[in-house]
């Protein structure tokens, strides 16, 4: 599958320059630099990137396996078990980005934050017709509820970004890559690659936003946020390592595999925390 190209600037695509004067050239390359370094015009260009790779529910093959088929009982139910979580997920996805639309105070983010909301209600759309053709599961998350609680109760607009789009999108690109990879020819599979897109412009412009709104922050801000971030650290890890009961069965067998997800999310969010800034999470 294509990626969007997020690194050409959409701003800059198709200008022809009718002076050709090294001079002219040379302000107009200057002009083109600065508004790939301003935040708030790279958060027009997620904004057009995001309208043109908007997709509909309809395109998925849902005359295909909704996901892989097995003779064993217990395997269908651990991807139902999977379905369910995302449906979770998508719920506290819909209502971050239905706030962020609301509160952010940019001209700029406030567009593209209406992509990312219609984004959010597709993918819930997605989710909820998927689950409604496989056996129900008890799959709630109680640390990924609590999670979204803490996010939802916040008011600064600085924690709701990062949490939600650098740290929480950033580590559900890779969820999404190994769920890609283990349910070919299917509904779910086709789901996990269109997030993968979706959830890269996502995460991208929560980490631009992000830096435009803590080039405005002051130093106290940024030790509050980095201290205020020290608060989920040990819910987001305990919702790492949380398994639904009917999947239970494979917590001997995926022990080591869990401690690498735990760890490589740890060193992402860490990365992430420190690119922009901050004193890291773990």
């Amino acid at each position: 599958m294509s990626r969007p190209d997020l690194d050409t600037p959409l701003l800059d695509r198709g200008i022809e320059l009718v002076d050709y004067d090294p001079l002219s050239r040379q302000n107009h390359s200057r002009e083109v630099q600065a508004k790939r370094r301003d935040p708030l015009a790279r958060m027009m260009r997620f904004y057009r990137t995001a309208k043109r790779t908007a997709w509909d529910i309809d395109e998925l093959p849902w005359d295909e396996a909704p996901v892989p088929r097995f003779e064993s009982e217990r395997w269908n139910l651990l991807w139902s078990s999977v379905v369910q979580q995302q449906l979770q997920a998508d719920q506290t996805a819909v209502a971050a980005a239905s706030r962020l639309l609301l509160d952010v105070p940019d001209t700029e983010a406030r567009l593209y934050y209406t992509t990312m909301v219609q984004d959010e209600a597709r993918h819930l759309e997605g989710w909820t017709r998927l689950a409604d053709m496989l056996q129900p599961v008890d799959a709630f998350n109680p640390y990924f509820e609590e999670l979204s609680q803490m996010l939802a109760e916040s008011e600064m607009i600085e924690e709701r970004v990062l949490v939600f789009q650098v740290l929480f999108e950033g580590c559900a690109l890779e969820a999404f890559r190994e769920i890609s990879k283990a349910t070919e020819k299917t509904i779910l599979g086709a789901m996990a690659n269109k997030l993968l897109v979706d959830d890269a412009i996502h995460h991208r412009s929560g980490v631009t936003y992000e830096e435009h709104l803590l080039s405005k922050a002051s130093p106290s801000m940024k030790r509050h946020l980095s201290d205020v971030l020290k608060n989920y650290t040990p819910v987001y890890v305990a919702n790492l390592q949380w398994r639904p009961p009917v999947r239970q069965w494979l917590s001997r067998t995926l022990a080591e595999h869990d401690k690498y997800v735990v760890d490589r999310n740890k060193a992402l969010i860490n990365r992430a925390m420190t690119d922009l800034g901050l004193a890291a999470a773990f």
